[in-house]
């Protein structure tokens, strides 16, 4: 009789241990997403429209077209600016007039690695990729990556990879123009 009485609880607690254990693991399955900017700015806006945002964010020193280029061997536009206070430098980065690409170079005199990584670290999680040089956040339509010394870059990953297939066709192509120049000798 004794050992009918205290089966119970040993099974109680095994069903609790389970449950307790299975809330865990759900929460960290849980994606979160990514932000694809910093403030105003965000990926997939268009040229004009980032001009606008980075001429009315007091963090930048936006001069319109002075920090405008062209890339010669793509014909895309690169928007590189001085920041203000916490940012150094950003360049942002378009491809087929969207913007693809922003890196942030930011003030190491008034913040450091490890509070941007806190921050980042806080909002997402911890990171897809952590390595001595670099910290990685990524969802399927964003990469964020942190880099020392004190750099972020916000990246649209389909028009990154679109971007490498790209520049695969092109080596490939260069590499057999290349094998029939030598087939020439």
């Amino acid at each position: 009789m004794r050992f009918c009485r205290s089966a119970p609880v040993p099974l109680l607690l095994i069903v609790l241990l389970f449950a307790s254990l299975s809330v865990p693991v759900w929460s960290q399955t849980t994606q979160v997403t990514l932000r694809r900017g910093f403030r105003d700015v965000t990926l997939g806006l268009p040229f004009a429209q980032v001009q606008e945002r980075l001429a009315a964010d007091s963090a930048f020193n936006y001069r319109g077209e002075p920090d405008v280029s062209m890339r010669l061997s793509d014909g895309e536009f690169v928007i590189d600016t001085r920041g203000r206070v916490y940012v150094d430098r950003g360049i942002f980065q378009f491809a087929n007039g969207s913007l693809y690409s922003i890196a942030l170079y930011l003030d190491r005199s008034h913040l450091d690695y490890f509070q941007v990584y806190e921050q980042l670290r806080t909002r997402y999680g911890e990171p897809t990729d952590l390595d001595p040089q670099r910290a990685l956040w990524q969802d399927t339509a964003t990469r964020i990556e942190l880099e020392r010394p004190l750099t972020v870059r916000y990246l649209d990953l389909a028009t990154f990879e679109a971007r490498r297939q790209d520049q695969r066709t092109l080596d490939a192509a260069e590499d057999v123009a290349r094998d029939q120049f030598l087939q020439e000798f």
